[in-house]
């Protein structure tokens, strides 16, 4: 390496560091993003003056240390970017790039200590030196890499440029170094091409700066000539300073090919890199060169695939009106887009003959316009007609003028708007329109196109009306659910009247016993207790599960209960009824049910009022209790009248629907319904002539949940003749 070649390179590139530290800070007006970023190039400026002032000695003392503290920056910097776009979620891994960089970072500083830098003058693989700056770079490209990977697509635009920049510096220190333990000493042009690169790597911590002004404002409609201008900074400032490169190699006459080389090696695949990372350019190689190679505009398949993958995509924080924009903005290769969804509440608080309007409902990109509302007869909406047309909004064949669209705010609300298009439902008609911006690159509009976007503006509305759809479904199985629960109480505050009605009946003959008297309150506590709860099961119903229930669960969980001794509660429950009944001795090993006992008591209660109904005066009802298939079963059984196979499948289990003058319907269905609840089964074996036989099916108290009742048989063949 020429020491006065390596002066001068070093020199001028320490100043082009300095200077874009300075832009950087302008172009963020001083905020802490921009001056976070500024730090970048201020260390680096720092770090070739060093160089430059010894240039024999680039990698031991001053400069060695100055190179160390400048990547120890540099990976600070990232961390905060890190930080700040991933928020907390991205806690642990900074935690753990930290903790690693730190150690790296103490290693890589600790080598500075005389003895162990002039170890690094000939490098191998055990230089403690080499070995803490090679591993410093390492974790820089991985923490770059990381943090472009694992931000979303909102912040990856405010990321990529810094990643890309001391990513690709890092990668260069890594291959002086790997390249240094190969061939036993350090090449002087790589040393010569790292001022050169970190020199082109400055100019993208300005453009960075300027982006990070809106990095913590709703996302906005990124600007072409944003990207323009910074693409045109970049390439001018290369331009001149291979210019200058040139010059100087005139001037001294030294043989720097090598150098010059690698430094614009470099310097393509850097700006390779910003371009892979910037939509505008990639939709540029599209629109100039990928379809040319086609016949076809489009390649349907995949546009199907990807809209399909965009609309049922469940990514976190990402809106169904988001994923509906984007379906139709992707394929018109549109940056930006709001949804206006036609209100769902409008003829119903204003009558079915009422105009419906418009509303916002979404944006992608573009500024938040909660109170936007058009019209039905606005000419945006009219333009559409119908919903069969695409309306272009911007051009001299725009079909919605100007004023038009600034007469109720759309074009200061959103900017500049370039297509309109319709979302039209085969049933509802036109239940919507996507506003898109312009697009990234020039975008030819024709037949084909507006064909796409009207079949994609179809599936996009059949998505967002199936979703009403199951909103409204939700809001309808709560109504029945709080319906079926009112339904059980009113039930159950008839049974509690019909008790007090005969409690009023026998106190004019008996109001004066003093027995009876502490019966009646007895009897009265007990209904208001029983009143209560049932008021409280109606208001708070998910205290019975300890969890809301989910309103839209294809199957009912079972409830976790508590335990009762089912034979001591039906001796409870029988104890003082008037109608005779038998309760059969209970086999040993019966054991406890799970379930609770204000279930247990509402549905045997329900049932066994039933069979003392269907009994005729003085004949018994017999009560079973046994262990059966790993369940408890109660058997309730009456000599009444007894079912008709039809009654039962069409009629018993029906809501509301009773053959009693005084019944409501709902005893047999409630019963069912409570014990399906805890995982049981209410099963009925009965025939015309021949009495009925209710079965209660009842989980031991070692199982929490059930899969169904043991098999017997078809509904027929349980139906005894």
């Amino acid at each position: 390496m020429i020491p006065l070649a390596s002066f001068t390179l070093h020199a001028a590139a320490a100043v082009f560091c300095l200077g874009w530290s300075i832009v950087t800070l302008l172009a963020g007006r001083g905020s802490r993003h921009a001056t976070g970023l500024a730090a970048a190039p201020i260390a680096a400026a720092l770090w070739l003056g060093l160089v430059a002032a010894s240039p024999a000695t680039p990698l031991d003392g001053l400069a060695g240390a100055a190179e160390v503290l400048r990547s120890v920056a540099w990976f600070v910097l990232l961390l905060l970017l890190y930080r700040r776009a991933g928020g907390a979620r991205m806690a642990a891994p900074v935690t753990r790039f930290a903790i690693g960089g730190g150690v790296l970072a103490a290693a890589a500083l600790i080598s500075l200590v005389p003895g162990l830098t002039q170890a690094i003058v000939v490098p191998s693989l055990g230089s403690p030196a080499l070995l803490a700056r090679l591993g410093l770079a390492v974790a820089t490209v991985l923490l770059a890499e990381n943090l472009y990977r694992n931000a979303d697509e909102a912040a990856r635009w405010h990321v990529n440029l810094p990643c890309i920049a001391l990513g690709s510096v890092s990668i260069i220190d890594i291959l002086l170094y790997a390249d240094a333990v190969l061939g036993r000493s350090f090449s002087p042009a790589m040393l010569d091409a790292r001022a050169v690169l970190t020199a082109l790597a400055m100019p993208l911590f300005a453009i960075a700066a300027g982006r990070g002004r809106r990095l913590r404002r709703p996302i906005q409609l990124s600007r072409d000539v944003a990207f323009h201008g910074a693409t045109l900074v970049v390439a001018g400032t290369f331009l001149l300073g291979i210019g200058a490169a040139g010059e100087m190699l005139r001037q001294l006459g030294a043989d720097w090919s090598r150098a010059v080389q690698i430094s614009l090696g470099a310097a393509v695949l850097m700006g390779l890199a910003v371009a892979a990372a910037s939509q505008t350019a990639r939709s540029r190689v599209r629109r100039l060169v990928v379809d040319h190679f086609f016949a076809a505009r489009y390649d349907y398949r995949r546009e199907w695939l990807r809209c399909v993958d965009t609309l049922s995509a469940g990514e976190e924080g990402v809106e169904a009106p988001v994923r509906a924009i984007r379906a139709i903005a992707d394929p018109a290769d549109s940056p930006a887009g709001t949804l206006l969804l036609r209100d769902p509440l409008e003829g119903a608080e204003a009558g079915a003959a009422a105009t419906p309007r418009y509303v916002w409902a979404g944006a992608w990109n573009m500024p938040q316009r909660p109170t936007l509302a058009l019209p039905a007869a606005h000419p945006l909406i009219l333009s559409l007609r119908g919903g069969n047309w695409v309306a272009l909004l911007e051009g001299s064949m725009a079909e919605v003028d100007d004023a038009a669209l600034n007469d109720l705010g759309l074009g200061q609300a959103f900017g500049r708007l370039w297509l309109a298009v319709p979302l039209l439902h085969d049933r509802e008609g036109l239940v919507g329109v996507v506003l898109l911006g312009t697009p990234r690159a020039a975008f030819p509009l024709d037949v084909e196109t507006f064909d796409l976007l009207r079949t994609l503006g179809q599936e996009v509305a059949m998505f967002l009306a199936e979703r009403r759809a199951a909103e409204r479904l939700v809001d309808q199985r709560q109504l029945q659910d709080y319906a079926k629960r009112f339904a059980f109480v009113a039930h159950d505050v008839k049974t509690v009247s019909s008790q007090l009605s005969l409690l009023l009946a026998n106190a004019e003959d008996n109001i004066a016993d003093p027995e009876f008297q502490r019966d009646m309150l007895l009897t009265v506590r007990a209904s208001a207790e029983r009143i209560n709860a049932l008021i409280a099961r109606l208001r708070q119903p998910e205290a019975e599960t300890g969890a809301p229930r989910q309103a839209a669960a294809p199957l009912p969980t079972p409830a976790p209960a508590e335990t009762i001794d089912p034979v001591a509660r039906l001796a409870t429950l029988t104890a003082g009824r008037a109608h005779p009944i038998v309760i059969a001795p209970a086999a040993e090993g019966v054991g406890a049910a799970a379930i609770d006992a204000t279930r247990f008591d509402a549905a045997v209660t329900h049932l066994l009022d039933n069979a003392i109904e269907a009994s005729s005066p003085g004949v018994a009802v017999s009560l079973a209790v046994r262990r059966q298939d790993g369940r408890i079963a109660i058997d309730i059984t009456d000599q009444g009248p007894g079912m008709s196979p039809e009654f039962v499948r069409d009629q018993l289990f029906r809501p509301l629907a009773t053959s009693k003058p005084q019944g409501s319907g709902i005893g047999a269905w409630q019963a069912r319904e409570l014990l399906r609840e805890v995982g049981g089964e209410l099963s009925v074996l009965t025939s015309p002539g021949a009495g009925t036989t209710m079965r209660l099916w009842l989980p031991p108290a070692s199982v929490t949940t059930a899969s169904g009742p043991p098999h017997e048989g078809t509904p027929q063949e349980r139906l005894r003749a």
